[in-house]
């Protein structure tokens, strides 16, 4: 009788422990799966928020072709240099250089900003950088 209940206990612990092996595997697999898709959900937030500078960019610049139409030029100097602290922040969150293209906007916009005057040159070149900001960086 004794070795009955010994082997039904036995029985039941080795049931009972391949269960919570089973149950173990399961929660590690759904901890990897939630890991995996968190990183994920992280960098489609980084690719938002930089879409987000690079169209906040390109409205400082149609505010700066605005303001040079108007010969508002002190206003136009300070859309520029808020398109030019958009774009860094852009660049700094393009942690794969999709935004590569991208970088001589940099010096246009220095340029641009420093100009002792501005006139149509100056609205053409903003439609440049606007152009390509769309083919090479909205759509990353």
């Amino acid at each position: 009788m004794g070795v009955l209940l010994l082997a039904a206990f036995g029985a039941g612990y080795l049931a009972g422990g391949r269960e919570q092996r089973s149950v173990q595997q399961n929660l590690q697999q759904l901890k990897d799966e939630m890991a995996r898709r968190t990183v994920e959900l992280e960098r489609h937030v980084t690719v938002a928020r930089m879409r987000g500078h690079l169209l906040e960019m390109r409205d400082a610049l149609t505010t700066a072709q605005t303001h040079i139409e108007h010969q508002n030029f002190g206003m136009a100097r300070e859309a520029l240099a808020s398109a030019q602290r958009s774009f860094q922040s852009a660049l700094q969150l393009d942690e794969k250089n999709s935004l590569a293209r991208l970088r001589p906007i940099e010096r246009e916009l220095a340029r641009l900003k420093e100009a002792r005057t501005f006139g149509p040159s100056s609205i053409d070149t903003i439609d440049r950088i606007k152009q390509q900001i769309r083919e090479n960086g909205e759509s990353r």
